[in-house]
C-alpha cells in the first residue's frame, strides 16, 4: 500500500517499509515458513564465526588498522544516504568473502586491487542436442576471479532481476567462452524454454569485491530435426514417372503395330497376323480350320 510519510526502509513491528517505483509502500511482514537452504546456512555460520573472532583472535593494532581500512569503504546506499563502514564491518566483509571463495584466513587488511575492465560479454544460451548450455563470453585475459551469482529460471516477461545466489567462480575460458551450465544447474535445475536466466558477476581479489554486472537471456527452444529424405544406394535423386515407369526407364518395348507385324520381316507376316486376331475373337465367331 502507498502512503505518504517520510522515507523510511526495514522493518518495525509487524510492518515492513519499502521504496517502489511508485513511492513508498508499506505490507505486512510474513515470516518466513522454509527453513534457510544449505548455502545461506553455511554464509550465516561465516558471518557469525568473523563476528566472534572480532573480539577473541584479532589484537588491538590489527583493530586499529581495520578501523582506517573501514573509514576509506563506503556502504551501499539505502535511502539514498550511504557512510563509511566501522572497522568491524569491513573485517566481516572481507574475512566472509575470502571464506566463500575458498581464501585462507588472514588478520590483516589485505591491499585493496585496482580493478581492470570487464571482460565478460553478455550471457549466451544455446539449446541443441546437448541439452540448455549456459556461456559467458570472455575477451582478453582475466587477471582476477569472477564471482557468478544467479537466480532461478523465471518468466521472460520480467526486465528486473530479484535476489540472488552465489553459483561459484568463473571456470577458465575455452575458445573465448566460459561455460557455467554446471554451476547453474547445480543450483537451480535446467531452465526450460522461453523461460529467463539471469546472472550477476562481479570481480574478486583477496575478498575485495568489485562493481556488479548483470546479464539476462532467454532460452530458446531447440531447432526441429529437417524431414530425412529418401535416398537411392548410389545417391542419385529418384525421379516419379507418369504412366508405366518400365517404359520410362526404357525397360519394355513398346508392341508392334498390326501394319508392322505384317509387314517387317522376322515377325511371323500375315499368317501370324490372322492368327492373334482368331484368338482375340469370342469362340461363336471362330472359324474352323481347314482340313
Amino acid at each position: 500500500m502507498k502512503i505518504l510519510d517520510t522515507p523510511r526502509s526495514g522493518k518495525c513491528g509487524l510492518t515492513v517499509a519499502f521504496q517502489s517505483r511508485f513511492g513508498l509502500c508499506l505490507r505486512q511482514h510474513v515470516p518466513q515458513k522454509a527453513a534457510l537452504t544449505p548455502a545461506r546456512q553455511h554464509v550465516c555460520a561465516l558471518f557469525g564465526s568473523n563476528s566472534s573472532k572480532w573480539s577473541a583472535r584479532l589484537t588491538r593494532e590489527q583493530h586499529e588498522r581495520w578501523i582506517l581500512a573501514g573509514a576509506q569503504m563506503m556502504s551501499h546506499p539505502r535511502l539514498a544516504q550511504k557512510g563509511p563502514l566501522t572497522g568491524q564491518q569491513a573485517w566481516q566483509a572481507i574475512s566472509t568473502v575470502r571464506a566463500v571463495v575458498g581464501l585462507p584466513e588472514t588478520f590483516e587488511v589485505p591491499p585493496r586491487p585496482v580493478f581492470s575492465s570487464s571482460h565478460l560479454g553478455p550471457l549466451v544460451i544455446e539449446n541443441g542436442a546437448a541439452g540448455v548450455r549456459l556461456y559467458l563470453p570472455v575477451s582478453g585475459e582475466l587477471t582476477e576471479d569472477i564471482m557468478v551469482f544467479g537466480q532461478e529460471p523465471c518468466s521472460r516477461g520480467r526486465y528486473q532481476r530479484r535476489n540472488v545466489s552465489f553459483l561459484g567462480l568463473l571456470p577458465p575460458p575455452i575458445g573465448g567462452r566460459s561455460e557455467i551450465t554446471c554451476l547453474y544447474q547445480a543450483k537451480f535445475g535446467a531452465p526450460r524454454p522461453d523461460q529467463k536466466v539471469f546472472l550477476v558477476t562481479c570481480q574478486e581479489k583477496d575478498g575485495w569485491k568489485g562493481l556488479d554486472h548483470e546479464t539476462s537471456a532467454v532460452v530458446p527452444d531447440r531447432p526441429k530435426d529437417p524431414p530425412a529424405t529418401a535416398q537411392p544406394a548410389d545417391g542419385h535423386p529418384i525421379y516419379m514417372h507418369t504412366g508405366c515407369t518400365g517404359d520410362a526407364d526404357g525397360i519394355v518395348a513398346s508392341p508392334l503395330s498390326a501394319s508392322q507385324a505384317i509387314t517387317e520381316p522376322g515377325t511371323g507376316g500375315a499368317d501370324t497376323f490372322r492368327a492373334r486376331s482368331e484368338e482375340e475373337k469370342p469362340p461363336e465367331e471362330q472359324r474352323a480350320a481347314p482340313v
